[in-house]
């Protein structure tokens, strides 16, 4: 019987620790789910706006952006429930701020990385957030859950 309180004392301990972890630095807002404008995330989200708030770009970066083609459009899945995307989306966003040619759409997704319209099964999302970028309206590429350099580098190597 002690052996068994010891296991349960022990296994509550890990659950507590665990939980109080995954949730850190996920906000207790209300899920969004579906297609969200950078307005409305930025207003009920703080955990989103305080990251863009901290996010900067580089000089280079900047002249990368600048330099990419103008038929560029970038469709977001992301939650607004996981720490990938309050980290990446924002950064996301910044790019938008330095190219207002470059289409998007902010596509929220809930745990089980669906959202009404269907879209993200269509493009078999299995992971948040998810950048799909276009190019003359075909996917060029996707950068999943975080990039292998940055999203600027990722974007301009798909070019």
């Amino acid at each position: 019987m002690r052996k068994f309180s010891v296991t349960l004392s022990s296994i509550m301990l890990v659950v507590v620790v665990v939980s109080g972890c995954a949730n850190s630095q996920v906000e207790k807002a209300p899920m969004i789910i579906g297609e969200i404008s950078q307005q409305q995330l930025m207003t009920n989200h703080k955990f989103f706006q305080q990251n863009y708030q901290a996010s900067q770009l580089s000089v280079l970066e900047v002249a990368e952006i600048n330099r990419w083609p103008k038929d560029l459009h970038v469709e977001v899945y992301f939650g607004s429930w996981c720490h990938d995307s309050v980290r990446e989306v924002p950064r996301f966003l910044k790019i938008l701020a330095q190219s207002p040619t470059l289409s998007n759409r902010l596509i929220a997704l809930d745990y089980a990385k669906s959202e009404p319209s269907g879209s993200a099964k269509n493009h078999d999302i299995k992971y948040t957030p998810t950048f799909i970028v276009y190019q003359n309206d075909k996917e060029i590429g996707r950068i999943i859950e975080r990039p292998k350099v940055s999203l600027t580098a990722d974007i301009s190597a798909m070019l």
